[in-house]
């Protein structure tokens, strides 16, 4: 079992009776529970480093992300975006996600939305080499899901709406832009978790992303490098992050950089 499969089913676990206590039998329990199940038996019945292992942490990754609100409002997780903002006044005078409203033109916050949906190209271009290619895929799920699982640790117990939602009064005017800006606040609206904000997933695996390529994938590594740097800077200026956020996924990333040791893989 790999680390971040103990994690999935840690939580799986923790969170069934977490449900159990508060609510008893209920739907949002048993589907916990079969997804839990479902996933422990992908595990002890299929190789390690195998493609249905990656498949099965790909849809476990997805379903956490995207049960995690309805868990936090089931479990009455206290909601932490007021204490992100002061943080974020405490250590820059005034929040950065406030001090840039208005700063960008429409066509920058295009070039900054691309920037920011490109997250999702890079994970998914990372994994599907991954399934196609046998030799590191066992190293690169370890790496890549558990950054995945302690960011959902985050979602779980210091929950918090992005700014836009959370704070709407303190933004006068909705984001000028074209059609990618457009676009991105819809996909943004209708499939992000309503608190996803502590730590940046975007951040996080962005920075697990690059330097497994800087090691192993050099191309795709200076490819990325410049839509990784628009999104990270599209996290406060379209207003989805607070800039805390960002410090608390770079910390992270540093910690499990340096606690998954330094495996020697040679670059491509």
């Amino acid at each position: 079992m790999q680390i971040h499969e103990g994690l999935y089913l840690g939580f799986g676990v923790v969170l069934c009776v977490a449900l159990a206590c508060l609510h008893g039998w209920d739907v949002l329990l048993l589907e916990v529970a079969v997804l839990t199940c479902g996933y422990a038996l992908l595990v002890r019945t299929s190789a390690a480093g195998g493609r249905m292992r990656l498949a099965g942490a790909y849809v476990a990754t997805w379903a956490l992300y995207a049960g995690s609100s309805m868990l936090v409002e089931a479990l009455a997780v206290p909601l932490r975006h007021h204490e992100l903002l002061a943080a974020d006044a405490a250590l820059f005078g005034v929040s950065p996600v406030l001090a840039l409203r208005g700063v960008t033109a429409p066509w920058m916050n295009d070039v900054l939305s691309a920037g920011y949906m490109s997250y999702h190209v890079y994970l998914h271009w990372a994994l599907l080499q991954a399934f196609i290619q046998d030799g590191r895929r066992l190293l690169f799920s370890s790496r890549l899901f558990t950054a995945f699982a302690v960011g959902f640790a985050g979602y779980l117990l210091y929950p918090a709406a992005p700014p836009l939602t959370a704070f709407p009064e303190l933004f006068s005017a909705p984001l000028p832009g074209g059609l990618l800006t457009h676009w991105n606040e819809q996909i943004n609206h209708a499939m992000a978790s309503r608190y996803d904000a502590f730590p940046s997933l975007h951040v996080l695996i962005t920075l697990t992303l690059l330097a497994w390529d800087w090691r192993c994938f050099r191309l795709r590594f200076w490819l990325m490098l410049l839509p990784s740097l628009l999104m990270l800077a599209a996290t406060l200026v379209l207003r989805l992050h607070y800039a805390v956020d960002l410090l608390a996924a770079a910390l992270l990333f540093l910690i499990l950089h340096f606690a998954h040791g330094r495996t020697k893989l040679h670059s491509r």
